[in-house]
């Protein structure tokens, strides 16, 4: 990712290699400072993909679900709580009839559930 810095065209290529290997290390070990690692770079993919870029809704998506992750690993409500906004957001990009819209409704109503049986 060094050798590709902000602004290279292949930078979003590389990060994308880089979260996918990351996700494998923390699935085999369960690593906190990989789940970490894991949201920031999420956070750069999504800056790579604004508002009207083809895969904007996907990178919202991936963001959210690396927040509930976590927040299943560390339990801050934080990540809860702004994964149920990113979803949110990414629903109201999925029209209706859009293949994906069940899944955004899934994790939206996962994470809205862990909520409420967290706060009631």
């Amino acid at each position: 990712l060094e050798l590709r810095p902000p602004g290279h065209q292949r930078r979003s290529k590389s990060l994308h290699q880089l979260i996918l290997c990351l996700s494998s290390r923390y699935e085999s070990q369960g690593g906190v400072n990989d789940l970490e690692e894991l949201v920031t770079l999420r956070r750069a993919e999504l800056e790579l993909c604004p508002r009207g870029h083809a895969d904007h809704v996907v990178s919202l998506h991936n963001l959210a679900c690396g927040l509930r992750r976590r927040y299943a690993k560390t339990a801050a409500i934080s990540d809860l709580e702004e994964s149920i906004e990113l979803h949110r957001a990414a629903l109201e990009l999925r029209a209706p009839g859009d293949r994906d819209r069940s899944l955004t409704l899934d994790e939206l109503t996962l994470c809205l559930s862990t909520r409420y049986d967290k706060l009631g």
